[in-house]
């Protein structure tokens, strides 16, 4: 419970609405619904589960950023969050691609790069780093 109740307050607050936005639709939908739906989420691997605690824009691009996300130091959470989620989907897309190409041991540098890399930049230097 309270890594939920972190993860929802370390969410920024657009996040937040749509999250309750969902949580209101799915309260209207008939009994039978709402248990399909629980029952393919829990159906779902833990992992993948543990990544919707990152909310809407990065859990459904977990799968593919969880190399990236493991194991990350506590001091580099927060920056790398606020990049990830200044991102566009594409580049989200992108960037799992060149983590699962980067061995384990390289993927600190790899995040170190991408946090210290200017919004303005970052296409441009996702593209030369899928170049090599």
């Amino acid at each position: 419970i309270r890594e939920r109740y972190q993860a929802w307050r370390a969410l920024p607050a657009q996040e937040q609405v749509r999250i309750q936005a969902a949580a209101a639709q799915l309260a209207t939908m008939p009994d039978e619904q709402q248990r399909a739906w629980r029952a393919q989420f829990d159906a779902m691997d833990r992992s993948d589960r543990r990544g919707w605690l990152f909310g809407p824009t990065l859990g459904a691009d977990y799968a593919v950023l969880q190399p990236l996300l493991a194991q990350v130091p506590e001091a580099e959470h927060a920056g790398l969050l606020r990049t990830l989620r200044s991102m566009t989907p594409q580049q989200r897309r992108e960037l799992g691609v060149l983590a699962q190409r980067t061995p384990p041991g390289a993927r600190a540098e790899l995040r170190r790069e991408l946090v210290s890399v200017s919004a303005q930049e970052r296409g441009d230097w996702l593209w030369r780093r899928l170049q090599h």
